[in-house]
């Protein structure tokens, strides 16, 4: 679906850094935030893996260690709505990416943290409603593209969609540890915990441009569907339902003339996801300048699961605003375990 929304703010916090422009920096820099979780420990004993926030007291676990995640990055993205200190009184419905359901994370938690997103206080912009999507890596995407369909049809000016997780509660490391997911020395196919979360303030063309508010990135298209062979079954996965959804993203593109300049994923260590890109690179490698010169963040900042695609988002503007880009068009996608997925294309160049 192509759109006409654009992104005008971000919002960051990750292991890397507590807002944005940080987050993007360390990252461009190759800095990591892995290091052992210091009193989680695995079935061998060992200290756990994990990119951790640099400020939460690790003990801080469930629904209050995601909203003061999110509460940051919230305010960061609201930030360009103040003029002289006061509020530009707007009022704007929030979407928010949460992990899938999981050891550690129930439904109850969902609706604790959409709740209390809710009540954030101190906001320059009014929360009309709190939306939330429970589906993981790809919540995000999928978000876009729900806000986005709104704003193409007139029923949306501007909304914020962002996402928030994190994989430090006993329950959750402990289900890692059993599934053999986390990284480690008898893991070949693992990957680092993470947390974070990021939002993006996106807007209509007339919304933005009254309010008098720069572009950071135009959503030019944006896609998500699903993934019938999934990771932790028997089934092999060649990667159709990631290819239909990038597919139906990079459609609108004219070659050769705009081909997609740079790739950010959230490829994190685990085979099957390395494998699902492959099978999508040789089935679209044409689209691209090259589709394995992929960024990756979570070799860095750790897997952040739900928190993926706004941050993702948010380092594409920020190598647009910087100089450091590849080029004008960024393709996004995420892969969710239960199958959802999701990939987005955003124009940096139209930042009038």
């Amino acid at each position: 679906m192509t759109t006409s929304a654009h992104i005008v703010a971000t919002g960051a916090r990750t292991p890397l850094g507590l807002h944005a422009a940080q987050s993007a920096a360390s990252y461009r820099a190759g800095i990591s935030g892995m290091r052992e979780h210091p009193f989680m420990i695995d079935h061998a004993g060992d200290p756990m893996p994990g990119a951790l926030d640099a400020k939460l007291d690790p003990s801080i676990v469930g629904p209050k260690r995601l909203l003061l995640l999110a509460e940051t990055a919230l305010r960061e993205a609201c930030a360009p709505l103040t003029s002289n200190g006061h509020a530009r009184q707007v009022r704007l419905p929030v979407y928010l990416g949460l992990p899938e359901l999981r050891p550690g994370f129930s439904e109850e938690d969902a609706d604790a943290v959409r709740s209390a997103i809710s009540r954030v206080d101190g906001l320059p912009v009014e929360i009309s409603k709190v939306s939330i999507s429970a589906t993981g890596h790809a919540a995000g995407l999928s978000l876009l593209a729900i806000a986005t369909e709104q704003i193409h049809q007139g029923e949306l000016e501007a909304c914020l969609v962002g996402g928030v997780d994190s994989y430090f509660q006993p329950d959750t490391m402990e289900w890692l540890d059993e599934n053999r997911q986390l990284a480690g020395a008898d893991s070949r196919s693992a990957f680092v915990p993470g947390e974070g979360a990021g939002f993006c303030l996106l807007m209509t063309e007339q919304a933005r441009r009254r309010l008098g508010l720069s572009t950071l990135a135009r959503l030019t298209s944006v896609a998500a569907g699903t993934e019938a062979k999934l990771i932790k079954t028997s089934d092999v996965c060649l990667g159709a339902g990631l290819t239909a959804v990038v597919q139906r993203a990079i459609g609108g593109l004219v070659l050769p003339s705009e081909m997609i300049n740079a790739v950010i994923c959230d490829i994190n260590g685990e085979r099957y996801r390395g494998e699902e890109w492959g099978f999508v690179c040789l089935r679209l490698s044409q689209h691209f300048d090259d589709p394995t010169a992929y960024w990756s963040p979570a070799d860095c900042w750790g897997d952040v699961g739900a928190a993926s695609c706004p941050l993702f988002a948010m380092l594409a503007c920020q190598a647009a605003a910087r100089g450091y880009a590849k080029g004008p068009r960024t393709l996004l996608w995420a892969s969710s375990e239960g199958g959802l997925r999701g990939a987005a294309v955003l124009n940096t160049m139209d930042n009038e």
